[in-house]
């Protein structure tokens, strides 16, 4: 068992980031992924508060019908620089 002091998710960035700089990648939520199966289910990865810690790894992947809302699960946003300078060269 493991306490942190978080009822369900927390925001962003309240815990350490990795050895690459990344925050959050598990154990907070879920998160949705571009990918659906052959019959149209949602595709996640990752492990969330709500998951047994075997599950909370990038390699564990389970897919939810379109139709069916889910609680712990979010979404990652992805902001790549333009250019080594920023200049957008």
């Amino acid at each position: 068992h493991f306490d942190d002091g978080a009822l369900i998710s927390v925001a962003g960035g309240r815990y350490e980031p990795n050895a690459w700089g990344l925050f959050d990648m598990h154990g907070n939520v879920s998160e949705w992924t571009r990918t659906r199966t052959a019959t149209g289910e949602r595709i996640v990865r990752g492990g969330s508060w709500r998951d047994r810690p075997e599950r909370a790894t990038a390699d564990a992947r389970w897919s939810y019908p379109a139709w069916q809302r889910v609680f712990n699960v979010g979404f990652r946003v992805v902001a790549e620089a333009s250019g080594e300078d920023g200049d957008g060269r």
